[in-house]
């Protein structure tokens, strides 16, 4: 008869628990299922788990008081659920969100160069609840700057459900702060909650950055055959490639439009020593140093259209260089004899020759941008570098004398450039 109460005491004591379990679930828009099938595991909070084993002192103290015919001691507390482990919900924010370009922040007079432009809010959401509307931008979240959309999404990934966080925003050109809770959705409201993650990105512009600089080397496909053919008589080897190495920089002026500039250089030196004949005297020779240095530059405006791909990871790059250039040769020879008492240097030996030419320049390219992280990137692009010159002849310095004769070409080819991009 005592086992018989026993039983039966647990019994109502077990229905009891569940139905506050219940009820209690529903209170909250969750339903606590219960498995007590073997090997079968529950994904817990800690608070369940503390709550779990208080439950195992209270079964002790239960049977202990069933045995001794004691009063039942009182149920441990139920703790108040975590939504984000039961039904494996993520917080949401509750918003259409856009990156924030040069354009937009200027006609909103926004003086800073980070934050996210909110461009809709779902009605009932977290952010209407924290009194965000449409056209706010937001500047920090949780006491940290937003640099980008994804910035942002990934400061939301580091709360759960349940969390308050502090949010500074700009509106009508004033800061401004609130609180959001992300609150637990319900399963029939769940879709409007798309909107942080799944639709993002669809049928909305994706922004291409807001400006910064870069590195880069260029190789152009340069004709040095007439400048061989010269300095081939004078000893020295064939010049083969064109490597500039230069870099620029760039700012957004709206709708993907970029303005800025940029500028490239390339330097050629060669000495070789040289036996040569010494004037006035038969068959005596001296031995001699001759030098050559070809060097070659462009630089100008910029103007690019930038477009966000499939990410604003990913940045298609179509654009143009305006400006000018210049490019010049020196060749030298000298026996390295200098002195102040005896003038030699016009004994034949001792002599220096300098040719240069002017141009304007033109490079249309294309190219694509691989940001690395939100300061960092990889570019590269492909086009072509037109020179053009009023004057085909090059001139000699210091006199200013034309060279005659057949003259060399400028750099006039394809161009393929690779660097380093940095900036927002």
């Amino acid at each position: 008869m005592k086992n018989i109460i026993k039983i039966t005491g647990i019994v109502a004591l077990f229905t009891l628990v569940s139905f506050s379990i219940l009820s209690a679930g529903a209170g909250s828009g969750l339903q606590l299922k219960l498995s007590l099938q073997d090997g079968e595991k529950q994904k817990s909070s800690p608070q369940l788990e503390e709550w779990g084993k208080e439950m195992d002192k209270w079964g002790e103290k239960l049977e202990q008081s069933l045995d001794n015919g004691q009063p039942i001691p009182p149920v441990p507390p139920i703790p108040p659920f975590d939504t984000n482990d039961f039904n494996g919900q993520s917080p949401k924010l509750g918003l259409y969100l856009e990156d924030l370009d040069f354009e937009e922040a200027y006609k909103m007079h926004y003086p800073n160069c980070y934050g996210v432009l909110i461009t809709g809010v779902v009605n009932g959401g977290n952010a209407d609840r924290a009194g965000l509307v449409k056209d706010d931008i937001i500047m920090e979240f949780d006491g940290q700057k937003v640099r980008y959309e994804s910035h942002l999404l990934n400061l939301r990934d580091s709360k759960k459900v349940g969390d308050t966080v502090p949010i500074t925003f700009f509106r009508n050109e004033t800061v401004m702060t609130t609180e959001l809770t992300f609150a637990g959705v319900e399963k029939e409201d769940a879709k409007y909650y798309e909107t942080d993650e799944n639709k993002f990105g669809m049928g909305r512009k994706l922004s291409p950055g807001y400006g910064g600089g870069f590195i880069e080397v260029t190789r152009i496909d340069y004709n040095f055959d007439v400048i061989n053919n010269l300095i081939g008589g004078y000893g020295f080897g064939p010049v083969k490639d064109a490597i500039f190495i230069g870099g620029g920089g760039m700012g957004n002026i709206g709708n993907g439009w970029f303005i800025g500039g940029k500028g490239a250089g390339f330097k050629y030196n060669k000495n070789i020593p040289h036996n040569t004949e010494v004037p006035n005297i038969p068959d005596s020779t001296l031995n001699v140093k001759r030098t050559l240095n070809i060097e070659s530059g462009f630089g100008g405006v910029t103007i690019v259209k930038k477009i966000a791909l499939f990410s604003p990871k990913v940045v298609l790059d179509i654009g143009t260089m305006l400006g000018g250039g210049n490019t010049f040769l020196e060749i030298a020879q000298t026996d390295g004899n200098y002195s102040w008492d005896e003038t030699n240097l016009n004994n034949g030996i001792n002599w220096y020759a300098k040719y240069e030419k002017s141009y304007v320049v033109i490079n249309p390219s294309v190219g694509l941008l691989v940001r690395i992280n939100n300061w960092l990137g990889l570019q590269a692009a492909y086009g072509y570098l037109y020179a053009w010159s009023i004057d085909e002849q090059w001139r000699e310095r210091p006199f200013d004398f034309d060279v005659s004769g057949k003259s060399p070409e400028v750099p006039n080819g394809s161009t393929v450039s690779a660097g380093i991009w940095f900036g927002f």
